[in-house]
């Protein structure tokens, strides 16, 4: 594959129709869950203080939106400090402590194939399909450097490492001996 150009544009979701735009932790109107209660590409954006200033944005994927941002506004108070719920949560009263408002915007991607196969537009329904253009928009949005990502990327053998790092000793080495076993018989 020699290039290959996707094309895509942000819309703020609003409230009613030609209304204003929804900002975190807003209530939903009936208008805002008819409209966005479909699969899609989301991102919430922090907005700009001053010129210059380059806005935290969080790029994600649902089957419903309205369902998808009720989790972030009322996250489970036994929540991990780990769970992007809360974790997003906990970034946004920062925010809004600041006088920062919070917008979401949804991802309107044109229709693109790779390899004979449909992605964006009518096929947002496949999980697997709309993950993949949620980690598309992502890489374009790192690359272009315009805006601070809030997305974590969790390495997992890193995560692997830190978690065998905290094992008593006698644990790790009962691990180490059964991998050893194992690899034996591959």
């Amino acid at each position: 594959m020699s290039g290959f150009n996707i094309s895509f544009q942000w819309r703020t979701a609003l409230v009613q129709e030609n209304g204003a735009p929804y900002f975190f932790p807003d209530k939903f109107t009936k208008f805002f869950r008819n409209k966005y209660s479909v699969p899609g590409v989301y991102r919430w954006r922090v907005l700009k203080n001053q010129a210059g200033e380059k806005e935290p944005i969080y790029i994600g994927e649902a089957e419903q939106l309205p369902r998808r941002i009720q989790r972030v506004c009322t996250p489970p108070k036994t929540a991990k400090d780990t769970n992007t719920n809360k974790r997003l949560h906990q970034i946004f009263q920062k925010f809004l402590s600041e006088g920062r408002k919070i917008a979401i915007d949804v991802g309107d991607v044109d229709s693109f194939e790779i390899d004979g196969v449909r992605f964006g537009g009518d096929t947002m329904h496949d999980p697997f399909k709309r993950r993949a253009v949620e980690n598309i928009l992502l890489v374009l949005a790192q690359k272009s450097g315009e805006h601070v990502l809030l997305n974590v990327y969790v390495d997992p053998v890193a995560e692997a490492a830190e978690k065998l790092s905290k094992l008593p000793p006698h644990e790790l080495k009962r691990l180490l001996d059964l991998f050893a076993k194992k690899s034996e018989t591959l």
